[in-house]
């Protein structure tokens, strides 16, 4: 009887593609978009191969990129050559138990792209006899071997998806034996679990219910995926824009982008359909895009600090193509925004063609990370609190990544400066951050309790055009105030109270850059002005007072408190293993520049210094001679500064601030920004707090309350009266 009903099942799921059914229009539209390429050239589909590895990256994104575009005739022709009579492909081994890199789906990974050529009328493989036969027997010997994973996440999503893509593309080719095939497998997608992971599981089912012609479950796994397009303070789309998954912790290159992208797709093809999102859940994703990923993505590659814990081999190119690939469905739903879109992926896909149009600060206060935009520059800080993870490590990724949120502050012009740098970075010299070295390997621990910053004094103001955060680290022992305040024309950076309880302790220093060595390095010291050539690698230690500023790669670096400073220019060798374990045999190595200030341990310490982007080295040392910015505080208590007309205050204590006649005060703990009467102000411990500025005997004030205590950290703007 059980044989019957499979039997008849699988006649009648073959009827189901013979005739036109209600859901034939959005089976078409599935079938355009998964045909589609989003690569408008050679080149540039050379590149989405490249960095998907030919199909073999770890990260879904970047795998994504080898399905997303028509495959050469050479990449063609390899796959051709090197499959099978029996549908197996001579260089995947199908027994591979790695949780990543799970060597298995690249078979399917194959057959997807493939399908696309076959099922593709303007391409010369449309219904090839050759490709027919080829997917066919893949189909079939997939399902005979009907591999598992031990990650979870293949079985249940990535298996299923990839294998009901290709059968809905191939409609009624698709033989009753793959359909019955399918299914079994799509079993193990049933609706569930939370965020991003939900979103893919739903999209499996309405892939499903256009393969079995059922209109029911299609619109369930609509309404499940609708489910997830709103702003929370759970999983998701946060209310400042940005995605949290796995916990309160920022997640554009990871969760969010794939989010983005499969729901990108998924608007582009239920778009003009009876079942097309709304249009407040159109908006929402359109937001999440444009005033959150994109902001992370700078000449066509992702800012590191927001990769997640996926910072390898080509990841951040590979991760700004995967946004491109969204950027075109929202382009292709022809709605009102169509050109913010096209405009978004050609800059991704031409980024020395199209110029950035895309400036402003940006303070992500769910999430204690902010990014600040200029026209010529780009600069990112990621920290984290009692409220936010920093970072984490899984399936053997980012097992170095301890210091990493601490007060990453980064800093590119072309876009390069970090790219592909990770394998050989000193990860205890992380930019911006203030780090420990206690004679051991870092610390490797995914256990909350040894990833936690023990502060929630961790925040962010930004107006249009400034950015002012802080951070109170307290990590194993260390302790350290940590502020930043960004303008177009510099970055400026103070820490104080920086200290350790920790004998093993036996360096405490903070880090001013490590990116990759590029041409001179120029340093001028109480001495004079000198050069270290790129062909003469130098390890310097200069004493308190001794340097002044040094400049590399067109900025300027500016110490504005004595300070020892050690800086290099040395080959730096590392393995990628730490970083991806597929990476277990590959060695890297290049020229580093790196500069840091060494803090007396035992003692309490504290540091200023500016960054100044696109300077040379004449302008660096002018502003050393004569800097235009005004550290008003830099101690435990306060730490404040002033430039431009505005008034930066982190007040880590009710206090006051005084410069020139005035008196800048407030009466808890807190961040404001001055211009004028106006004052702009974030909260991270409390929910209320009056500001209040005094010349004379003339005090104007300025009362701020946060209505909603799930939204600490918003930054709050009012008048002074």
């Amino acid at each position: 009887m059980k044989k019957l009903l499979c039997s008849l099942s699988a006649i009648l799921l073959t009827l189901h593609f013979a005739y036109a059914g209600s859901l034939d229009g959005l089976r078409e539209a599935f079938i355009r978009a998964s045909a589609a390429t989003y690569a408008p050239n050679d080149s540039i589909t050379r590149r989405f191969i490249e960095y998907s590895d030919h199909g073999r990256a770890n990260d879904v994104l970047l795998l994504q990129l080898y399905m997303s575009v028509h495959l050469p005739e050479d990449e063609v022709k390899a796959l051709l050559s090197s499959i099978s009579p029996d549908g197996e492909w001579s260089d995947i081994d199908y027994t591979d138990q790695t949780r990543g890199r799970w060597m298995p789906t690249l078979h399917l990974t194959r057959l997807y792209a493939l399908t696309k050529l076959y099922v593709d009328p303007g391409n010369p493989h449309f219904r090839d006899p050759q490709f027919h036969d080829v997917i066919h027997t893949g189909i079939a010997y997939w399902l005979r071997l009907d591999p598992h994973c031990p990650n979870w996440w293949h079985n249940e999503i990535g298996v299923p998806k990839k294998l009901t893509t290709i059968l809905l593309m191939l409609g009624d080719e698709a033989t009753p034996q793959e359909i019955e095939g399918c299914l079994r497998i799509l079993e193990r997608s049933p609706f569930g679990r939370t965020g991003q992971n939900k979103v893919w599981l739903a999209g499996n089912n309405l892939m499903k219910g256009l393969l079995i012609d059922d209109e029911k479950l299609v619109l369930k796994a609509r309404d499940t995926m609708a489910e997830e397009i709103h702003q929370t303070c759970d999983e998701g789309i946060q209310p400042d824009w940005s995605f949290h998954q796995h916990g309160p912790q920022i997640q554009f290159g990871n969760y969010g982008l794939t989010y983005a992208e499969l729901l990108s797709f998924w608007c582009r093809v239920l778009q003009g359909t009876p079942y097309m999102f709304t249009d407040e859940q159109y908006l929402t994703l359109e937001r999440m895009i444009t005033r959150g990923i994109c902001r992370s993505v700078w000449h066509g590659l992702m800012d590191p600090s927001f990769c997640g814990r996926q910072v390898f081999i080509d990841a951040g190119r590979g991760k700004a193509l995967s946004l491109a690939v969204a950027a075109q469905n929202m382009a292709a739903t022809d709605r009102a925004d169509k050109q913010i879109f096209e405009h978004i992926s050609r800059e991704i896909l031409y980024p020395d063609r199209y110029a950035n149009t895309q400036t402003g600060a940006d303070y992500y206060y769910r999430s204690d990370c902010g990014i600040f935009r200029t026209r010529e520059w780009y600069a990112s800080i990621r920290m984290h609190s009692l409220r936010t993870i920093g970072f984490e490590l899984t399936n053997g990724e980012n097992t170095l990544a301890n210091f990493s949120a601490d007060g990453a502050l980064l800093n590119m012009q072309d876009g390069t400066e970090y790219e592909n740098i990770f394998a050989c970075w000193d990860w205890r010299c992380v930019p911006g951050t203030t780090a420990y070295d206690d004679g051991r390997p870092i610390k490797s621990s995914d256990r909350p309790a040894d990833k936690l910053n023990r502060s929630s004094r961790v925040g962010g103001v930004a107006t249009d055009d400034l950015l002012c955060t802080s951070m109170e680290l307290q990590r194993d022992s260390l302790h350290a105030f940590k502020s930043n305040f960004f303008f177009d024309d510099l970055i400026l950076a103070l820490g104080s109270d920086i200290r350790s309880d920790d004998p093993s302790h036996r360096e405490i220093f903070t880090t001013l850059e490590q990116n990759r060595l590029r041409g001179d390095v120029t340093v001028g010291t109480a001495a004079g002005t000198s050069r270290i050539d790129p062909s003469d690698p130098r390890l310097e230690r200069l004493a308190a007072g001794e340097l002044r500023w040094v400049h590399h790669d067109n900025r300027g670096y500016v110490l504005l408190s004595e300070a020892p400073v050690r800086l290099s220019t040395l080959e730096q060798v590392g393995k990628w293993d730490a970083i991806d374990p597929f990476f277990k045999d590959k060695s890297d190595s290049a020229r580093i520049f790196k500069c840091r200030i060494d803090h007396t341990v035992g003692a309490a310490g504290s540091y200023a210094y500016a960054i100044l982007p696109t300077r040379s080295a004449e302008q660096t040392a002018r502003f050393a001679e004569r800097p235009d910015v005004e550290i008003l505080r830099n101690d435990a208590r306060c730490q404040a500064i002033r430039h431009k007309g505005a008034v930066c205050a982190v007040f880590h204590e009710p206090g006051d601030v005084v410069f020139g006649p005035y008196s800048l005060t407030m009466d808890v703990p807190g961040i404001v920004i001055l211009k004028g009467n106006r004052v702009s102000v974030a909260l991270p411990t409390n929910d209320r707090a009056t500001v209040s500025l005094r010349k004379g005997q003339r005090i104007r004030s300025a009362t701020l309350q946060l209505d909603d205590l799930r939204l600490t950290g918003k930054t709050l703007h009012g008048t002074l009266k």
